[in-house]
């Protein structure tokens, strides 16, 4: 309640300075509550969070502001004004612009819908069994990216959860580490990036020794499929598509017809796929 509150005045100071619906706004904080107020303030006041990737130099961060057109870069004191609230927007307008790293060098934005988004929220909490709003999340990484924002911080938020949110950039710690930490929580291996809602495949910790090498199978609607000469072998690039998955980049026409032009969107992870449908990545792509 209280963090609502301050969101919905957050919104008022933005609608002040002139945010309205659909109106880019840079996010640029690292993870704690000037963060959380800042993101859900910019959603509350019904503008498009653009949240720059944890790696970008402060002459990214010029040029993520000029290609996203924000009207606003929100990174000191925040916005504080009479509470507002948005009265809300369709499932295929934008809602969130996650600029990250192109591959072989640059950035580019990718679009996610509020279907995309409510989507992922609503697999991850099926799958992770969610329901519980007794249930407290650690969050592993950077708030401003697709797994920490789309997989841990709102689908937690939706079912009236806890986010435990430490550092500046999130925390990064091998599997041991976190499960050694963290005894008696469960901790789930997945494979997702942007452009699949952050999450797209899943790996609960009881199929972990039969799969050891494994980042999960498809869920939440995800459709997958290989592409390459030995696709009828199990191994190839990994295709996505589903509810989850962004529709295209942002004022980035030749990289969408390349990446999404066939309605799959080419991953550029060579992983193979065995019988079962569990995944095993073979190699990533470069960025």
């Amino acid at each position: 309640r209280d963090l609502w509150a301050a969101a919905a005045r957050v919104a008022g100071g933005l609608l002040d300075q002139g945010v309205g619906p659909a109106d880019r706004v840079v996010v640029h904080y690292g993870n704690g509550f000037d963060w959380l107020r800042a993101f859900l303030g910019v959603v509350l006041a019904g503008g498009v969070p653009v949240l720059p990737d944890p790696t970008c130099s402060d002459t990214d961060l010029d040029w993520i502001v000029a290609d996203s057109g924000a009207i606003i870069l929100l990174d000191g004191d925040l916005p504080d004004g009479l509470a507002f609230l948005d009265g809300g927007a369709a499932p295929d307008e934008l809602a969130l612009l996650y600029y990250v790293r192109k591959c072989g060098g640059g950035l580019h934005g990718v679009e996610l819908s509020n279907e995309n988004v409510l989507s992922t929220v609503e697999a991850v909490v099926h799958a992770m069994d969610l329901g519980d709003g007794g249930v407290r999340t650690v969050i592993t990484a950077p708030l401003s990216t697709a797994v920490g924002c789309g997989v841990q911080l709102l689908p937690t938020l939706s079912v009236g959860g806890t986010v435990v949110a430490a550092g500046a950039r999130g925390i990064r710690v091998p599997w041991r580490h976190l499960r050694a930490s963290f005894p008696t929580a469960r901790c789930v291996r997945g494979w997702g990036v942007a452009e699949t809602g952050g999450i797209g495949l899943v790996l609960p910790s009881e199929y972990r020794q039969r799969h050891p090498r494994s980042v999960g199978i498809p869920f939440g609607g995800m459709e997958v499929a290989l592409l390459g000469p030995d696709a009828e072998r199990g191994i190839g690039e990994l295709l996505c598509r589903g509810p989850s998955v962004a529709r295209r980049y942002w004022n980035d026409p030749q990289s969408t017809e390349e990446v999404f032009g066939d309605g799959w969107f080419r991953t550029g992870d060579q992983v193979q796929i065995d019988e079962d449908g569990f995944v095993t990545q073979l190699a990533v792509r470069v960025s």
